[in-house]
């Protein structure tokens, strides 16, 4: 199953963006963990999407266009690292996201935008959290943490150190982008063969604060 894939993402400001870079190359150096840091530095808005046959992310960009242009900027904050320790290859380690009513809300309304465009047999879409569900979060480890007990226990000691001394607190969300991903095997390990480029970037209105004018009679 090879074929085209597309995905709307928030993109950390760069000193985060740096940072978990950093992050993506010290887990694969130490623990041997690649698939985190097979993608850019990102928060899943929409993610991974088949579009119907004949339809192409051109006839939706407008949309977005006109949805990101007014749209403001908004604080979000890295909050608390999760450990989804779920069995032998599907350990992930994640940065869970303060999920404001902004955030919320951006992410549905993306998600209508993009709906009419999506196959019938898309595989991900189905299976995706959506609305109250959604929980933004920044990818660490994908899948590829060590399940044993004390491994597990190290590479959880390491990312919550990574976590406590360089990327928890807030940070304004406001870079956009639209990817596109390719896989030899959707249905398999598509992260063995991934790759993907960036389509088109956003960034979102940053708010300005009116201050009243101090005016003398």
């Amino acid at each position: 199953m090879r074929y085209y894939q597309y995905g709307v993402y928030l993109i950390p400001p760069p000193p985060l963006m740096y940072k978990i870079g950093v992050a993506h190359t010290l887990l694969k150096s130490e623990f041997n963990c690649r698939t985190g840091g097979a993608f850019m530095a990102h928060c899943t808005l929409k993610g991974f999407t088949k579009l119907a046959e004949g339809h192409t992310p051109a006839e939706f960009i407008p949309a977005l266009d006109k949805l990101f242009a007014g749209t403001p900027a908004f604080e979000t904050a890295l909050d608390e690292l999760w450990d989804l320790n779920r069995g032998p290859g599907k350990a992930s380690i994640l940065i869970g996201l303060r999920r404001t009513d902004a955030f919320l809300a951006l992410h549905n309304a993306i998600g209508e935008v993009v709906q009419p465009f999506i196959a019938e047999d898309d595989i991900f879409s189905p299976v995706e959290p959506v609305g109250p569900n959604f929980p933004p979060h920044i990818t660490l480890v994908q899948g590829d943490a060590p399940f044993e007990a004390g491994l597990h226990a190290q590479i959880m000691g390491l990312c919550q150190y990574i976590f406590d001394t360089s990327l928890k607190g807030a940070f304004q969300a406001q870079d956009l982008q639209l990817i596109e991903f390719y896989s030899e095997d959707w249905a398999g390990k598509w992260w063995e063969t991934l790759r993907f480029q960036q389509l088109k970037g956003w960034r979102l209105s940053e708010v300005v604060e009116r201050k009243p004018l101090n005016v003398r009679f």
